[in-house]
């Protein structure tokens, strides 16, 4: 039996309930790691651990609200004392923002989007560096185009996302002397529930699986060699 680009390797996936996340998790576990399913929504991280474990695959699940930095903490012990280390972080957990003009933004809607996308980036990738220094490892951050060039009717987005995309390259600096490999991974519209729910029409949105695809070959690469950034592009179709 072929072994998997990820076989033996320890993957936790934040965000893994829906969308990007979870076509991630669901492939890395087809490629052998044993993968560790965390949003908010414990239930619908328990449906995906579920249809991971039914195929054999090793996984659990976890309820983390990457906004709160106990239950991070939390994630990083609970995954080590079950498997003993960690070699794989994927940082998935966002949310949209909704479409509006910088000006018509409250602060509070502004902070809600920051909370998630940024600061709950944040805090996922200080935890996964300190656990990963001794052994190395993979660390993804799925930021965006968004986080590429701004767009109008999304500022708190395009924020997120570009603070997102910069903390992964100031990452992939510090992480060098321990071989650490961080990387951010910035898809374009992709078919996901979040796309659904904004009603906003889009010709041929990419499959999340084209991006879980950029999401295994990140976290298998191998040698003295750093993406910082992967932009992941629809083809223009009729």
């Amino acid at each position: 039996m072929t072994k998997g680009k990820l076989e033996g390797k320890v993957a936790i996936v934040t965000g893994a309930s829906s969308g990007i996340g979870k076509a991630i998790a669901r492939r890395y576990a087809d490629e052998g790691a044993s993968v560790v399913v965390c949003s908010r929504n414990i239930d619908a991280c328990i449906k995906v651990r579920d249809e991971i474990q039914k195929k054999n695959q090793q996984s659990f699940a976890v309820r983390c609200d990457v906004r709160i930095e106990k239950e991070v903490v939390d994630l990083f012990a609970n995954t080590i004392a079950k498997y003993g280390g960690i070699d794989i972080v994927v940082a998935s957990a966002g949310i949209s923002g909704g479409n509006k003009k910088v000006e018509d933004y409250t602060l509070e809607q502004w902070n809600n989007v920051l909370e998630t996308n940024l600061t709950g980036v944040f805090l996922t990738l200080r935890e996964a560096f300190k656990r990963m220094k001794e052994r190395g490892g993979h660390i993804i951050v799925i930021s965006s185009q968004a986080g590429v060039e701004g767009y109008s009717g999304k500022g708190a987005y395009c924020a997120s996302k570009f603070g997102a995309r910069g903390i992964s390259h100031v990452l992939s600096e510090e992480g060098r002397p321990f071989n650490i490999n961080v990387s951010s991974l910035c898809p374009g519209t992709v078919e996901t529930p979040i796309l659904a729910a904004s009603n906003t029409k889009v010709k041929h949105p990419m499959s999340v699986d084209a991006v879980a695809d950029a999401a295994v070959f990140l976290a298998s690469l191998g040698g003295n060699s750093l993406i910082r950034d992967i932009l992941l592009e629809r083809m223009n179709l009729n």
